[in-house]
């Protein structure tokens, strides 16, 4: 078959989906990709040794519908000249977009939610995603999320749309990159960040994001590391342009001025930086099935998170981390001060994260969309669509 998978950056082919592509090619099927121009840096993620032609469209961020317009009108125009069998759109702002662009001569075509955005929101931005999620909804062959939160909120906001929830944990974990390191591996790289036997390193990542919990993970650290030097603060990441670290200029200004706090920026190799911590900090209000917290597990980093939406699907709460039940500062500085002073508490849940890992296996993912494809491409075969329970 041959197959158009529709993402907003090129990035999200390198760190979700390549697996999959290539499993699909070497079954002798063709993939496309549509998504928008690559930063500096991104245009080796999909080479030709990959055999994936990359169609540039600039699929826009946020509400701007003159942009989507455009965008769609693009997408038409590229699904009409490649006459795909199946489009799969990925991510909340490549799903709006094509579902502008649909036409009722377009193939079998779906679309998947990383996370619907209105639940987990609320005033007058909730109200506006609702509308437009939940009409993008309707104008695919089905519509598939990651947890059960999302598949009952949006089949119940969009009653006609076809709202399936994936089986597994989502996009999951590429084992084999985050896989547990040997001791004297693991001393040698916190020796070359300049990470001090005996300090205990809490490390973010993702997008320096309030929503994410990036100003609640700063402020709880700069809090509990006054008087405690063994203590460090790894971020992996970078601010993001759209939206609020949650921090004020004071808080800036302590964070930027602090000895103990490594910013790695944004990193390729995160594999390498995240294995240098002791735990990771991720108190998000607003996740999927976030990828960041199984690679941490695989890893055999425990962690600190929220109840909410994914991160509670993914982090066992006390056995191989904590799930926090609100988002006080003070919960947060708490459970950081109690696994920073419990080296024996640290060790069980690494040891439990390695054991469970296994769950989060990328090959679960791919072997789940082909599933999903070969029904499409075979109309009486309907069990890879059928409802998980």
């Amino acid at each position: 078959m041959r197959l158009l998978l529709v993402i907003p950056k090129l990035v999200s082919y390198r760190s979700f989906l390549r697996g999959l592509c290539m499993s699909l090619i070497a079954e002798g099927n063709e993939v496309h990709l549509a998504c928008s121009h690559g930063k500096p840096g991104d245009d080796d993620m999909a080479g030709e040794d990959d055999r994936v032609p990359v169609h540039c469209i600039d699929f826009p961020r946020g509400m701007n519908p003159a942009a989507h317009l455009q965008a769609a009108r693009a997408l038409n125009r590229l699904v009409t000249k490649l006459q795909p069998d199946i489009v799969h759109a990925h991510f909340s702002a490549a799903i709006f977009t094509t579902a502008m662009a649909r036409t009722t001569r377009w193939p079998v075509t779906f679309a998947t939610f990383h996370g619907v955005s209105f639940p987990a929101m609320t005033g007058w931005k909730a109200a506006i995603l609702r509308m437009a999620e939940t009409w993008a909804a309707r104008h695919f062959d089905s519509v598939w999320v990651l947890t059960d939160d999302d598949r009952d909120a949006l089949q119940a906001a969009s009653r006609s749309a076809v709202v399936r929830r994936l089986p597994g944990y989502g996009m999951g974990c590429d084992l084999e990159r985050f896989s547990p390191i040997p001791a004297a591996t693991r001393d040698m790289l916190r020796a070359e960040m300049g990470i001090k036997p005996g300090e205990i390193v809490f490390s973010f990542v993702g997008r320096f994001t309030d929503f994410k919990g990036f100003g609640l993970a700063a402020r709880a650290f700069l809090q509990i590391a006054v008087g405690n030097s063994n203590l460090r603060l790894l971020l992996i990441g970078l601010r993001d342009s759209l939206h609020p670290t949650g921090l004020n200029e004071a808080d800036e200004r302590l964070l930027a001025a602090s000895p103990r706090v490594i910013d790695a920026g944004y990193r390729n190799d995160v594999e390498r930086w995240l294995a240098a911590a002791d735990i990771l900090v991720f108190p998000s209000r607003r996740e999927g099935m976030p990828v960041c917290l199984m690679e941490s597990l695989a890893l055999g980093i425990p962690v600190i998170t929220l109840d909410s939406r994914g991160c509670r699907d993914v982090v066992r709460d006390g056995i191989d981390g904590l799930v926090l039940r609100d988002s006080q500062i003070g919960t947060l500085r708490s459970a950081m001060t109690r696994a920073a002073g419990d080296l024996e508490l640290r060790l069980r849940w690494a040891a439990q994260a390695v054991a469970g890992r296994g769950r989060f296996n990328r090959n679960h993912f791919v072997a789940e969309q082909k599933a999903i494809y070969q029904s499409a491409a075979i109309p009486d075969c309907d069990d890879a669509l059928a409802p998980a329970s």
